[in-house]
């Protein structure tokens, strides 16, 4: 035992020194690299039908009271007669959690707003539901919510 420990000479201990701080500052590193993005820009999504275009914009990506405005474009030309009623649905399939649907506000034509409160973070899907009365459509976004 002796032997082993009078091989490592001062120049082998620093040696091994550096290559375990180098090798915890690059695990850190990854680790780092895999979490969440914290930001609070605003996220906007499109998905279409034949019928219209609808826009999604989360105007602050994190968890809590999440503010949300909807933007419907008909595909040709403008409607007449009431508008769409439209419905909002914040679902993580991965953990079984949802909120309860939200009726949207008609803010002018054409643009909708509600709010949602996101227990927590990761991959959300926003269910867009627009009823014209004699139809109704779904749309679903994909949104990463950080913490």
């Amino acid at each position: 035992m002796s032997a082993r420990i009078a091989s490592r000479t001062p120049m082998a201990r620093f040696l091994y020194g550096v290559a375990a701080a180098l090798l915890t500052v690059s695990l850190a590193l990854v680790a780092v690299g895999f979490l969440p993005s914290r930001t609070d820009d605003a996220v906007s999504l499109t998905a279409g039908s034949a019928t219209d275009e609808v826009t999604l914009t989360v105007a602050r990506p994190r968890t809590g009271a999440t503010d949300v405005a909807i933007r419907l474009t008909p595909r040709r030309g403008e409607r007449s007669g009431r508008p769409p009623t439209v419905t909002l649905q914040a679902v993580m399939p991965t953990h079984g959690h949802a909120t309860p649907a939200a009726h949207a506000q008609v803010r002018s034509p054409g643009s909708y707003s509600t709010a949602v409160h996101l227990m927590m973070p990761g991959r959300w899907t926003f269910h867009v539901s627009v009823d014209h009365g004699t139809r109704r459509d779904q749309f679903d976004f994909p949104v990463a919510i950080s913490g």
